[in-house]
């Protein structure tokens, strides 16, 4: 039983895990770096003078990369994967017991 619960407690930590949110990596960089916010909006006023409001060149441009919409976070994977093995298990046990008990009711092997 005490095993059962430490597996529990690992898949409730993996579970919480996967909804943390991560850093994004370019943000550190620019903490890191000393990047000046000020000289960057000033350079940017003309910018968003000469732009229309909501254009965009592409829409796809927009969109994610591919290798960001490929990263798995670990915890994640953990939680789906514990999430499946775990109910598995449990089944395969289920089925296992309750095959015992009807060989045990009916007398097993040496009923004849």
């Amino acid at each position: 039983m005490k095993t059962f619960q430490i597996v529990t407690l690992f898949a409730m930590i993996a579970a919480s895990m996967a909804f943390a949110p991560n850093a994004p990596k370019v943000a550190q960089k620019v903490v890191e770096s000393g990047f000046d916010f000020k000289k960057a909006a000033i350079a940017a006023v003309p910018a968003a003078i000469a732009t229309p409001a909501f254009a965009m060149d592409s829409i796809v441009a927009a969109l994610p990369s591919q290798t960001l919409s490929l990263e798995v976070q670990q915890g994640a994977f953990l939680a789906v994967l514990l999430g499946t093995f775990l109910p598995v298990l449990f089944l395969i046990n289920l089925y296992t017991q309750t095959e015992a008990r009807k060989a045990g009711k009916g007398g097993g092997q040496d009923s004849e």
